[in-house]
């Protein structure tokens, strides 16, 4: 079966969700129009890293969640994307999964919190996984940092998912282990793997784009600029996964008694 999806990289203007919301309404119904299935945005597309003022920025999350399932069920459009989100047990980087056909929004809220952008002083860890329904089979969700942590993605693909579904804010400086993850993750899970990032200056830091589509064999389906806002559109085609493990079926070799 063949998918088409796309993803959404925006040079996200820190503190200012108006702007930012109108960046992803516009894409969203861009992607409508190529007949995408699904659009990806980076992490925290809403707000950036503002996170002194991500208390009240937190507040229009519910807001622009609203408007955003308004748009998936107008164009039968699942979207996925990280907002700030309060809660009584504190702020969160969240991860919202909306799919046009379901009343309720599946949430995979941040697990690894970024030391070098200050996350623990400001916002929650999460404490679950989380695998959703996509088009193309069961799905686990995951935020930027924890594309370091390969227990996470083993633990979903170990569970079944067939892809992995990744929103970022990754740094220029870095955007070599960005790529490189995001295919090894893909190679070593035999999984779809899908990741937005942004790019342009956040503060001081500068961010690297190259948000990509990786087959379970690891090639890059399409791949952003370093530099370029830009919508990305690709097709899938879900054979892909079936001939990854038939042709090379390690799972039935691995051995958890021993690691």
């Amino acid at each position: 079966m063949k998918i088409k999806i796309s993803l959404g990289q925006m040079h996200i203007y820190s503190g200012e969700p108006e702007q930012n919301l109108k960046t992803a309404v516009g894409m969203v119904e861009a992607a409508a129009r190529s007949g995408s299935q699904f659009i990806l945005f980076p992490e925290l597309w809403s707000s950036g890293y503002d996170l002194a003022n991500a208390a009240r920025l937190a507040l229009r999350s519910p807001e622009i969640l609203a408007e955003l399932s308004r748009l998936a069920r107008e164009h039968g459009l699942f979207i996925g994307g990280s907002l700030l989100e309060s809660t009584p047990q504190g702020l969160f980087n969240t991860f919202s999964w909306i799919d046009p056909a379901a009343a309720e929004i599946l949430t995979y809220r941040k697990i690894h919190l970024f030391r070098l952008m200050d996350e623990e002083k400001w916002l929650t860890a999460g404490d679950a996984l989380q695998t959703i329904p996509a088009p193309w089979g069961p799905t686990g969700l995951a935020i930027c940092y924890d594309l370091r942590f390969p227990e996470l993605f083993r633990r979903y693909a170990v569970g079944g998912a067939r892809g992995l579904v990744l929103s970022a804010e990754w740094p220029s400086r870095r955007v070599a282990h960005w790529q490189t993850l995001l295919r090894a993750r893909a190679i070593e899970n035999q999984c779809f793997v899908f990741g937005a990032n942004c790019v342009g200056p956040v503060f001081a830091e500068q961010f690297g784009g190259c948000s990509a589509a990786v087959t379970p064999w690891g090639e890059v389906l399409v791949e952003g600029s370093p530099t370029g806002e830009e919508l990305l559109t690709t097709e899938i085609d879900t054979e892909d996964l079936e001939h990854a493990r038939s042709f090379l079926p390690f799972f039935q070799d691995r051995r958890p008694d021993l690691y």
